[in-house]
């Protein structure tokens, strides 16, 4: 069997299982809300991003738009921006789950490390081996990212997040940003994310 079937194989395993409702986040779990959450609780509107750690488009978001739209919307406390893993293949999940072990409070820095060094480890001949070594730079040791990608668990709920998202709101692709019921696709550019948040709540 080769990689991309195999790929394809255990995602479409994952989403059996996820169809007869195995764990999914527990009330006041660290993650309920997403991976990370920025921006105050309250702020009047909450984008929700979902994206895979393998997309490239996600990686491209993430280091040029992110930065802007945390210093123009998060800082001055105009959204609530939350990142949820929406894994394409099981490379993206396994590496969402072993942000996820690194705790919360690494979560977010994790997500731009990973996407920051993606080409390197996505493309290596052992895309977990090169996931490893690469997770070590933010404190997570063999033993315990071994214990990590064991966890059938974790593996179930992190791929809840994407089948979640699928049900409710037809996401197809990465990155896909969700504010109340409106879907935006793409890697959105400053001025487009401006744009979407115009449309959909934000006041000036």
């Amino acid at each position: 069997m080769n990689t991309r079937r195999m790929i394809l194989t255990g995602m479409a395993g994952l989403a059996a299982a996820a169809s007869l409702g195995l764990p999914a986040f527990a009330e006041g779990d660290d993650f309920a809300e997403g991976t990370y959450a920025i921006g105050p609780a309250d702020a009047p509107v909450t984008v929700y991003e979902y994206a895979s750690m393998t997309c490239p488009h996600c990686a491209h978001f993430t280091l040029t738009t992110l930065p802007d739209v945390k210093k123009l919307y998060v800082e001055t406390g105009k959204i609530r921006f939350v990142f949820r893993d929406f894994p394409l293949d099981i490379v993206a999940l396994q590496a969402s789950m072993l942000v996820r072990c690194a705790g919360p409070e690494k979560a977010e820095a994790m997500v731009e490390l990973l996407f920051r060094t993606q080409q390197s480890w996505g493309r290596a001949e052992d895309p977990m081996a090169a996931l490893k070594q690469t997770v070590k730079l933010a404190g997570l040791g063999e033993a315990k990212a071994d214990a990590c990608l064991a966890d059938e668990t974790l593996k179930m709920q992190v791929a809840q997040t994407r089948f979640d998202a699928e049900k409710q709101f037809a996401i197809r692709s990465t990155p896909s940003f969700v504010i109340g019921t409106k879907v935006q696709a793409g890697a959105l550019s400053i001025d487009e994310f401006t744009e979407f948040l115009k449309a959909n709540g934000l006041k000036d």
